[in-house]
C-alpha cells in the first residue's frame, strides 16, 4: 500500500499560509493599521504606525491639544495644520552598538507616530505655539471669532 503525504514539501509554506489566515481573521475584527501585518515574514520587520493619545480641551479664546510621544524628540515632530484639522507626524530610528570580549550586541529601534485631528472651531495659524516636555506635545491654538450670523428675508 503506498501512503501519500497531504503535507507541502516546503514548510514554511504551511507557515507562511497560517500567517495570512491569521492577518485575514484578526483584521476582520480588529483593522489593523495599513501596510502592518499580525506576524512578520521571513527576515521581515513590523513596522506599525501609533496613534498618539490625545486631550483637545476647548477653552473660550483657544484650543489646547495635548498629545503623548513618548521616545520621540523635538526635532523629530512635524505639526501641520491643513484647513479644519491639524496632523502630528513623529519617526525616530536609533541604532546601538556594543562590542565586548567575545560577543558583539546590536539592536534597532524604529518609531513613527501620526494622527489627524479634525478642529471644532476655526484657528489663527499664525498665532499657534506648541512646545515639548518630557514625551508630551503640547499646542496652543486661538481661536479666530466667527462672523455674526446675520438672517435674510427672503421676498
Amino acid at each position: 500500500m503506498v501512503f501519500h503525504r497531504r503535507w507541502p514539501l516546503d514548510p514554511f509554506e504551511e507557515i507562511r499560509r497560517m500567517r495570512e489566515w491569521m492577518d485575514e481573521v484578526v483584521g476582520e475584527v480588529a483593522p489593523i493599521y495599513e501596510g502592518a501585518r499580525l506576524l512578520p515574514g521571513m527576515g521581515e520587520e513590523v513596522v506599525r504606525t501609533a496613534v498618539p493619545s490625545i486631550d483637545l480641551i476647548d477653552k473660550d479664546d483657544k484650543l489646547i491639544l495635548k498629545a503623548d510621544m513618548p521616545g520621540i524628540t523635538k526635532e523629530d515632530l512635524n505639526v501641520e495644520i491643513k484647513g479644519d484639522r491639524i496632523e502630528l507626524s513623529a519617526e525616530t530610528k536609533k541604532e546601538e552598538e556594543e562590542e565586548k570580549e567575545g560577543y558583539i550586541r546590536r539592536e534597532r529601534s524604529y518609531r513613527r507616530y501620526y494622527r489627524s485631528i479634525p478642529l471644532p472651531a476655526e484657528i489663527d495659524s499664525e498665532k499657534v505655539e506648541a512646545a515639548f516636555e518630557d514625551g508630551v506635545l503640547k499646542i496652543e491654538m486661538p481661536k479666530i471669532e466667527a462672523p455674526e450670523v446675520k438672517r435674510i428675508e427672503v421676498k
